[in-house]
């Protein structure tokens, strides 16, 4: 019998047709985040069971473009730039597991269907989207160097729909280490449904832990948070803005390794 392979389907003799590459991932992200407050009886339903939602009700807006390189294809950024180039837009909550602090981004949008894949086999809530941050290239006239003063905004569409705007305008050079990281720890929530009766549903929540995570050219800044909640396929309303409280510009390395901690499992 043929033994088939890969890191989920499309599974091939070889592997090599596997639409998500094998563990780890070594991920890079130049991004912007809003963090900001939300309603907290709205919020909280929003969280897994187990998860609670931090005392200041956070929430965060994140948008960044993103570089994705596999231990399996050490060279996909060269030979094929599009196979490791992504964008990402996020809207999550800060919370804690039995007192742990981490984060749990409840809906993500990618722009590549490989990133929406492998968020699922992790417990990542990913949909596909259109995604775009202002891109500063200090050579252009109409921007000059980055610094204080300079604006950019990420946006994230999907069915032709803006889902929200982003927003932040430099104010002030800062240490790496004090954009808020919350240990570096994820956590997600993995559901799948099953095909049949005979096999249950999976529902588990994990703690991810990010590796080697690095933050570099870090900014801090004024920034905005716009939600728009008529849109298809969408419930957003637990993510409208009541106060923000920081904005940041940065870019942070880590490796995602299929390592994840099993908190608790539902049936």
């Amino acid at each position: 019998m043929a033994t088939l392979r890969g890191f989920g389907n499309p599974l091939s003799p070889s592997g090599r047709a596997a639409l998500v590459d094998d563990p780890p991932h070594h991920i890079s992200a130049d991004a912007i985040q809003v963090i900001y407050r939300v309603d907290p009886d709205k919020a909280r339903a929003y969280l897994p069971d187990g998860l609670d939602l931090h005392p200041e009700a956070l929430a965060y807006a994140y948008v960044a473009d993103m570089v994705k390189v596999s231990d399996s294809h050490p060279d996909q950024a060269w030979t094929e730039p599009q196979w490791s180039q992504y964008q990402e837009g996020i809207l999550g909550l800060y919370c804690t597991y039995q007192g742990q602090p981490g984060r749990f981004s409840a809906y993500i949008y990618v722009s590549e269907d490989w990133s929406v894949v492998f968020g699922h086999f992790m417990g990542f809530a990913k949909k596909q989207g259109v995604i775009h941050k202002t891109k500063i290239q200090p050579a252009n006239p109409a921007f000059g160097p980055i610094g204080p003063g300079s604006r950019m905004r990420g946006t994230v569409d999907r069915f032709g729909r803006r889902i929200f705007n982003v927003d932040i305008q430099l104010t002030e050079k800062i240490d790496d280490d004090a954009v808020p990281s919350h240990g570096h720890r994820v956590y997600t929530y993995r559901h799948i449904p099953s095909p049949s009766p005979q096999v249950p549903d999976q529902r588990q929540l994990f703690a991810l832990d990010l590796d080697r995570a690095t933050t570099i050219d870090a900014w801090k800044g004024t920034g905005g948070v716009e939600i728009f909640t008529d849109v298809i396929n969408e419930d957003l309303d637990g993510f409208q803005p009541l106060e923000i409280v920081e904005a940041y510009s940065f870019q942070r390395g880590w490796t995602t390794k299929a390592g994840a901690t099993l908190l608790r499992e539902d049936h």
